[in-house]
């Protein structure tokens, strides 16, 4: 069975992808902060036996046992409003965050996808 990580998973985007790629077979493991996220987006796949959740800021080392067959990294604060409340986290989840992720990458030989966001601007 295809693993993948998936940031930001309690997020708007995230849950979305998170219940894809559940519908498709996947094994799927989310990772978010709440932040911003919220663990009502992702409730109904707690109980799922292919669906591990970890809550965790991605700008700290990150660690998942086990084989990953992709990583997508989807965490970053939700909108404009919260960049601005939170500029030091914004930037530490997309630098820190995104060197993080491809860290992993490398070291589980998986493929990785960043969404970038309106914050880069």
């Amino acid at each position: 069975m295809k693993r993948v990580l998936i940031t930001g998973a309690a997020g708007f985007l995230g849950s979305h992808l998170s219940d894809r790629f559940m519908k498709e077979g996947y094994h799927v493991i989310g990772m978010d902060n709440l932040i911003t996220g919220s663990m009502d987006n992702i409730a109904h796949l707690m109980p799922e036996k292919h669906f591990e959740f970890y809550f965790h800021d991605v700008s700290k080392f990150v660690h998942v046992p086990g084989k990953l067959d992709y990583i997508l990294h989807f965490a970053s604060p939700a909108s404009p409003i919260e960049y601005l409340k939170m500029p030091i986290q914004t930037m530490k989840v997309g630098s820190l965050g995104t060197h993080n992720l491809l860290g992993l990458a490398k070291a589980k030989g998986a493929r990785f996808m960043i969404a970038s966001t309106s914050e880069v601007y």
